[in-house]
This record gives structure tokens, sequence and C-alpha cells, in this order.
């Protein structure tokens, strides 16, 4: 489903997204576009939550916040540090 439909149809939720379709706009920033709802809610803790469990299955997921956008863009910044 587009995202621009998922943001209209759920406007104040958390949304777990995946099998995402994103158009890369930068090296590190993407617009996501569409997407397969996995899960919504109005308690972030429990979105979290289902987050972190498909993650552990190795699926690539992502939610929104209610704030989020019609333009959702994700910037992914690389980890700089040292690991002791």
């Amino acid at each position: 489903m587009k995202w621009l439909e998922i943001k209209q149809r759920y406007p104040d939720k958390f949304i777990l997204l995946g099998n995402l379709v994103e158009e890369q706009i930068s090296s590190h920033r993407y617009k996501i576009l569409a997407g397969e709802i996995l899960k919504v809610s109005d308690n972030a803790t429990e979105i979290r939550k289902a987050y972190q469990e498909y993650n552990s299955q190795g699926k690539d997921v992502l939610y929104s916040l209610p704030s989020t956008t019609e333009e959702f863009i994700v910037e992914n910044v690389p980890l700089k540090g040292i690991f002791k």
C-alpha cells in the first residue's frame, strides 16, 4: 500500500511497516513510498516490541510515529566510535 494512503487511513497512529518500497534521495536518505502494514497501534511500547520481534527474526521493518509527515524521509546515520 502506498505511504500516503496508509498515513491518510491511520493519521494519528504508530504504524509498523514491512516490505518497504524506497526511493534513494542521497547516500544516506530514503523516501518511503509504500509498504505492508504489519501493525497499527496507539501505544508506542506495543509498536516497539513488535518492531523488535520482527527485527530479531531478520526482517527489515520500520515504524512511523503519529507525527510522521506525508513525506516519509528516513536518514541512515552511520555510527562512528571505538568499541572496547
